[in-house]
């Protein structure tokens, strides 16, 4: 779930920042409401809204944003624009996802956290853990980062194929249109197969193939305030208002229309009312004082997202048998821990890799023209 600054890479947009400051927050929440049972039972709507989509859409328009308007970029051979767009996304998201995988590893291997390790385990070095079959061995939270990269690897493919060379503004929409309607058909179809919760959660919500259409939402929402731009700045507030609705009506019927609903028209719902959400968080540029600690936190996001779960896996041996009061205490310890060594890993690890970027980018296409800034 990395970070972008805005859609052209540079300044940063508080309302965009807002949005993947939120994600991160809901996300380390929902995984940590079993830390306090002993004394409170689990919140329900803990995980109401779901952060990873949140993080699927905004990552979703970001990028797409970029990808679009890369594609009437003409004067750039477009292999050089493809290599340009994932050098950069992979320099952003790579050095965290290894690292963080590495520490998973050593943390099963001495018993720290639960998990397998056996020879499919190599599967997570090239993100096939769970592309179509779930292996669910361990570092469970890295099927999401799955389901973006293999994204960010097809898409642009097929912009290739569909737009960077003939058609922009169409092939785009086609290109777009395939990443959504194909997951959902699959879902569709999967769906049937299941029949609890936990087979909902492992074989539809969490593969890649099946998973696609909630950036592609994101990239829709890009394409549309491309071509649209009066239109949507407008409409914004109107815009805003019926994606909260939408979700909210969602979520309120999650509960009572069972599993089918939950693996397609919940997520299809979820997805297009977070995406109708961002056309007034991007016209949305400061936060006044809040400003700075929702920067903060949307930098850190992605470290946050990845660390949260190792430092969960530590505080469930020290929970258990503890007072109210010593239970809250060690609660507020596992927050500051996560944002501390999060901010940690951002500065010394991400940031070195960040760099070197822009140097690849004048290598690749040259100085003076569009980046990539996954």
């Amino acid at each position: 779930m990395p970070a972008m600054s805005s859609a052209n890479g540079h300044a940063r947009i508080f309302g965009l920042d807002l949005m993947r400051a939120l994600a991160a927050l809901i996300v380390v929440y929902s995984h940590a409401d079993d830390l306090l049972d002993e004394h409170w039972p689990r919140d329900p709507g803990a995980a109401a809204m779901d952060g990873v989509d949140l993080f699927f859409v905004l990552s979703g328009f970001l990028i797409g944003t970029i990808l679009i308007r890369t594609s009437y970029a003409s004067e750039i051979p477009w292999w050089r624009r493809l290599l340009d767009f994932w050098q950069r996304r992979w320099l952003r998201t790579l050095p965290n996802y290894y690292f963080f995988l590495l520490i998973n590893v050593v943390m099963v291997h001495f018993g720290w956290s639960m998990g397998l390790l056996n020879i499919n385990t190599l599967a997570y070095f090239v993100f096939l853990q769970n592309l179509i079959i779930p292996l669910d061995l361990f570092f469970w939270e890295s099927w999401s980062l799955a389901v973006e990269e293999w994204f960010y690897l097809l898409f642009p493919l097929l912009l290739v194929l569909l737009a960077w060379r003939r058609a922009p503004k169409w092939g785009s929409l086609l290109a777009t249109l395939v990443m959504i309607l194909v997951p959902i058909v699959l879902r569709t179809r999967a769906v049937a197969a299941v029949d609890t919760p936990f087979m909902l959660d492992l074989l539809v919500r969490k593969i890649v193939v099946m998973r696609f259409d909630t950036i592609g939402y994101g990239v829709l929402m890009a394409w549309l305030v491309h071509h649209a731009p009066r239109f949507f700045h407008r409409h914004r507030v109107v815009a805003f208002l019926l994606g909260v609705a939408l979700l909210t009506t969602a979520i309120m019927l999650r509960d009572s229309h069972g599993l089918v609903y939950l693996g397609t028209v919940f997520l299809v719902l979820s997805g297009t009312s977070m995406a109708m959400m961002l056309p007034l968080l991007v016209a949305w540029p400061s936060g006044g004082r809040l400003g700075p600690a929702v920067a903060f936190l949307s930098r850190i996001s992605y470290a946050l997202y990845l660390v949260h779960m190792p430092v969960r896996s530590v505080y469930l041996d020290l929970m258990p048998g503890r007072s109210l009061v010593m239970s809250l205490g060690l609660y507020a310890g596992y927050w500051l821990l996560c944002i501390a060594l999060a901010a940690l890993v951002y500065q010394v690890w991400e940031r070195p890799f960040m760099a070197l970027r822009d140097g690849l980018s004048e290598r690749i296409i040259g100085k003076g023209l569009g980046r990539v800034s996954p």
